[in-house]
């Protein structure tokens, strides 16, 4: 960000990062620190959650919390752990896949699970901050979705449809919350060198997939967070991002599945 304390006037002085102990959401809290923004840091992971606060604390205040997104009581904790800051921004990063297999592999309540983090938790959160942010008349929230989000595709069949949830609801906000002050950006990421990406078998690295810097995929989110309702993290990812949506979509879904299989070595 250009200007660290304009930043802070505006979003700050609390920012909430669901999703910040690891990769995309762990730049987030650094660059927000960095700024000198005071963090509630949420994941479902203890070690690396406690990992990174306990680092930041050094400039700014930290509070954390170990809580599964997916859990039926996730709006009212988080309700509870923010109930006495002044949070001006919130990040929703959660969301990564865990593995390719097919839709029909495994149980139903597999893929639910990604529904209820990837649609019914956003909407949860944005829906108690939003109000808070609405009536302090200021602030904003970056959904982190992903290129998977331009169409469905096979192996991530679930995944890439609450990917593109994310996309719209986000847009929807832009929309109706940016007159009352409330910045709102749906922040598509491509392959990001991510401690999730690595652990689901992505060949991220590679030559066809050299993947995005988590700290880049951050700065582009801030930098842009006013340029909503849609910023594609990385001048590689906007092209492909933008031609993918020229074409016939039978084209886009097929492309889409062909570049899944290859991120994953997968001959099928």
């Amino acid at each position: 960000m250009s200007d660290p304390a304009g930043f802070v006037e505006r979003y700050g002085p609390w920012a909430l990062v669901l999703g910040g102990s690891e990769g995309i959401g762990a730049s987030f809290a650094t660059q927000l620190a960095d700024a000198g923004m005071n963090l509630v840091l949420v994941a479902r992971r203890t070690g690396p959650l406690e990992q990174l606060a306990s680092r930041l604390r050094d400039s700014v205040e930290v509070r954390t919390a170990s809580l599964d997104l997916t859990a039926d009581d996730m709006g009212e904790r988080l309700a509870e752990l923010t109930t006495d800051l002044d949070i001006g921004l919130v990040v929703y990063n959660a969301g990564a896949t865990h593995g390719i297999p097919a839709f029909l592999d495994g149980t139903a309540e597999d893929r639910l699970s990604l529904v209820r983090l990837n649609c019914v938790g956003p909407v949860r959160v944005a829906h108690h901050f939003g109000a808070r942010l609405v009536a302090r008349g200021r602030g904003g929230m970056v959904f982190v979705t992903s290129m998977s989000s331009v169409a469905g595709a096979a192996r991530v069949v679930t995944y890439s449809a609450t990917k593109a949830f994310d996309l719209v609801f986000a847009e929807g906000l832009w929309a109706e919350l940016g007159p009352a002050g409330v910045d709102v950006l749906a922040l598509v990421a491509g392959a990001t060198h991510t401690p999730a990406m690595a652990s689901s078998g992505a060949r991220i690295g590679s030559e066809e997939f050299p993947g995005m810097d988590p700290d880049d995929v951050a700065r582009e989110g801030l930098a842009h967070l006013g340029d909503g309702p849609t910023w594609v993290a990385g001048d590689t990812n906007r092209a492909t991002y933008e031609m993918l949506r020229s074409l016939p979509q039978r084209d886009v879904v097929t492309a889409m599945s062909d570049a899944t299989r290859s991120l994953y070595g997968l001959d099928d």
